[in-house]
């Protein structure tokens, strides 16, 4: 991959849009229109279960750790 390329795909990284837009790569409209195109992903979120207790955790570690 070309260099220009990599720089390309990395417009709207995290990282670099602050830099982007201060740099004027990027302007914040065309900034705030990716974000809102940006797909719903909502229905793939798997939740934290905080069933188990820092003790069984504990136990479990303990037990990888002996074989």
């Amino acid at each position: 991959m070309s260099l220009d390329k990599a720089i390309k795909n990395l417009r709207f990284d995290k990282r670099m849009t602050e830099i982007h837009v201060n740099r004027g790569v990027l302007t914040k409209a065309e900034f705030d229109k990716h974000l809102a195109d940006l797909p719903d992903l909502a229905h793939n979120v798997e939740l934290a279960s905080d069933d188990e207790s820092d003790e069984d955790f504990e136990t479990e570690v303990t037990a990888e750790n002996a074989h």
